[in-house]
């Protein structure tokens, strides 16, 4: 695969095509990258010049990690085993903050009236 090359100037023209037969001339504005079949000493003497640039082209994206059914089975066991004890602990609390509301709104138990003495 050969490089790619992206205009620097405000516009490149290119030869495209046999640098010692028929060709087809080009032009590129800058930002956009030059088209396939620019001889190699064309683009060499582009570059010297400062009018195009060499592309850094991206690395490709890792293949993706394929999973097997036990790995699947084992997060979906490990994830049920979080959330049974999360609701667990969640019940707990939910007791224990409706008893300290029990407590903070219980009505104070009325005083009985002595006996009149006669």
């Amino acid at each position: 695969m050969s490089k790619l090359h992206i205009a620097t100037a405000a516009v490149v023209k290119v030869s495209i095509g046999s640098p010692s037969g028929n060709s087809v001339a080009s032009f590129v504005r800058r930002g956009d990258i030059l088209p396939e079949g620019v001889d190699e000493a064309q683009l060499a003497r582009l570059a010297e010049r400062g009018f195009i640039a060499e592309l850094d082209a991206p690395e490709p994206d890792p293949e993706p990690t394929v999973f097997s059914q036990a790995d699947v089975d084992a997060a979906v066991k490990a994830a049920t085993g979080t959330q049974a004890a999360e609701m667990t602990q969640a019940k707990a609390d939910l007791e224990a903050a409706k008893a300290e509301l029990d407590k903070k709104t219980a009505a104070p138990t009325p005083k009985t009236p002595a006996a009149k003495q006669s």
